[in-house]
């Protein structure tokens, strides 16, 4: 006997759920990352080849 098939509401309901994880993980990346380039000091900064003033805009220019 095979199992039923997923209704199409179930199908769109775990799709949903999936895009949804995937967004919180990237904002959970997203928020580390600036975490940590803010907490960068200013020789591990010009390293990169970034200014501390440049932080902020370079954090914003990435939020979406």
């Amino acid at each position: 006997m095979t199992a039923p098939k997923p209704s199409t509401f179930h199908q769109r309901l775990m799709h949903a759920l999936h895009g949804w994880r995937r967004r919180a993980a990237q904002r959970r990346r997203s928020r580390a990352d600036s975490r940590h380039l803010t907490g960068m000091s200013d020789h591990e900064l010009r390293d990169l080849g970034i200014g501390r003033s440049e932080v902020r805009e370079l954090i914003d220019r990435n939020r979406y």
